[in-house]
C-alpha cells in the first residue's frame, strides 16, 4: 500500500493499460521497460500482446514481476473508458494452487461485477 511500481510489472497496471488501445500504449510505454525482477516484461511489443490475451480473458497475471515469490491477478474496473481504476490480489507462488488460482480470479471477477452494478446505482 502506498508504494509505486511501473504499470508494465503489475496486474493493476496490465489490467489498466488492457483497456487502452495499442497505439495509446506505444505513446505512453518507451520501447524497454525497467526490469524490477528477471520475469519482468522488457519488451513494449511483447507487453502489448500480453495486453491482447489480457483483453481476452478479462484479468491480468503478474508472474513475480516486481516481487519475487509473489504472483499477482488483478482486473480492471471499467465503468470508464479507459478504466481508472482496478482490483487485484497477491498470493505467494509457493501457496498457489490451480483451484486457489481459480478462486481468487472468480473473486475478482464478482468484485468487479459488483462495483459495476454499484457505480449504475450512482
Amino acid at each position: 500500500m502506498g508504494r509505486r511500481l511501473p504499470a508494465h510489472s503489475t496486474s493493476l497496471g496490465k489490467a489498466l493499460l488492457s483497456t487502452y488501445t495499442d497505439e495509446q500504449v506505444r505513446t505512453m510505454l518507451p520501447e524497454t521497460l525497467p526490469a524490477l525482477t528477471e520475469h519482468t516484461v522488457t519488451d513494449r511489443e511483447k507487453l502489448i500482446e500480453e495486453l491482447h490475451r489480457i483483453r481476452e480473458q478479462g484479468y491480468a497475471v503478474d508472474r513475480e514481476e516486481n516481487t519475487l515469490g509473489l504472483r499477482c491477478f488483478g482486473v480492471a474496473i471499467p465503468y470508464r473508458t479507459p478504466a481508472r481504476d482496478a482490483v487485484s490480489c497477491s498470493i505467494p507462488v509457493a501457496r498457489l494452487t490451480p483451484a486457489h488460482e481459480q478462486t481468487v480470479k472468480d473473486a475478482l471477477f464478482d468484485a468487479r461485477d459488483r462495483l459495476m452494478l454499484a457505480t449504475r446505482r450512482l
